[in-house]
């Protein structure tokens, strides 16, 4: 069965369930941001409706407040407040293809849930580097229409198999090129699209993309900025923008192999990346968004 993507409507919106954190990069002050947040401000960049499936701590400042609210509809607050300091990650401002940061907590710890009375029916499910314990039990519950994956290694340790099972269920998984290589077998088999219904995107840095769906095979070039400042948070602003531009890319008109339209989502993320990399604080990006939004918003209004 063909992969279709649920029809975007102004009642629908996208759940995006993972990490938020408190980022310090090198000498900036810390806010908030992680995996969740950054998929969050790529599907709202494409003026999709986001709902945030994530925990948070007990010291978010104001700042930290506004930016999680400005990507969270709260239709039905999904926010879990946990009573402990934010989890705070703190690394360089460009990490390349092995750099890591580090963690003030267990990211294991930080899991939230909706409501059993809640319905993902009919909307789009992001898994952004969360727990995939947390994630099978998710996908055990709810039946999303559609679910994206950004897949990373550093679970393989000790979700091998939750793992796995997530990357069986998700229909279109991110993964950099050093981390899909990494995969042990049984892992790989996960991500084994031989259908219609399944995308691997493998995220190769600077030589760009590359595009597997079904039988067909696709590379794409990278983002050409004028200068790199820092790629903390490319991975999950580009599933966040592909998940929104696959969305909102429902008309008839427009292509409808499934590889086309993952191509023409990929082309259109390719200037939000690019000024995310040339950005030199994470601050310097997400208020760069939360312009466009609200600019976007008072034009609507004088519509």
């Amino acid at each position: 069965m063909a992969l279709h993507a649920p029809i975007a409507t102004p009642e629908s919106h996208v759940i995006v369930a993972g990490l938020s954190m408190k980022m310090k990069v090198e000498n900036a002050a810390p806010i908030i941001g992680g995996p969740a947040i950054y998929a969050a401000l790529g599907v709202r960049y494409t003026a999709i409706n986001t709902t945030l499936l994530t925990a948070v701590g007990r010291d978010l400042t104001d700042a930290d407040n506004a930016i999680a609210a400005s990507v969270d509809d709260g239709y039905i607050p999904l926010r879990k407040k946990l009573p402990r300091p934010m989890i705070t990650w703190n690394g360089p401002a460009i990490l390349g293809s092995m750099g890591k940061g580090t963690l003030s907590d267990n990211p294991s710890l930080w899991r939230a849930m909706p409501p059993e009375d809640y319905s993902m029916a009919g909307h789009t499910l992001i898994l952004a580097n969360g727990d995939p314990d947390w994630y099978e039990t998710l996908l055990a519950s709810y039946t999303p229409s559609l679910v994206f994956m950004d897949a990373h290694i550093e679970w393989l340790r000790m979700r091998e198999k939750s793992l796995n099972v997530c990357l069986q269920k998700a229909h279109v998984v991110t993964i950099t090129e050093t981390e899909y290589k990494a995969l042990p077998l049984s892992a790989k088999s996960g991500v084994s699209f031989g259908g219609h219904d399944k995308v691997l995107i493998i995220k190769r840095g600077s030589q760009g993309i590359t595009i597997m769906a079904g039988n067909e095979c696709r590379e794409l070039p990278s983002p050409n900025p004028i200068a790199i400042r820092t790629d903390v948070g490319c991975g999950d602003l580009l599933i966040g923008l592909l998940a929104g531009h696959f969305l909102s890319s429902s008309s008839a008109e427009l292509p409808q192999m499934l590889i086309d339209r993952l191509t023409q989502a990929y082309l259109a993320s390719l200037i939000p990346l690019t000024k995310l990399i040339e950005s030199d604080r994470p601050i310097t990006f997400i208020d760069y968004c939360l312009n466009q939004f609200e600019s976007r918003q008072s034009e609507n209004g004088i519509r």
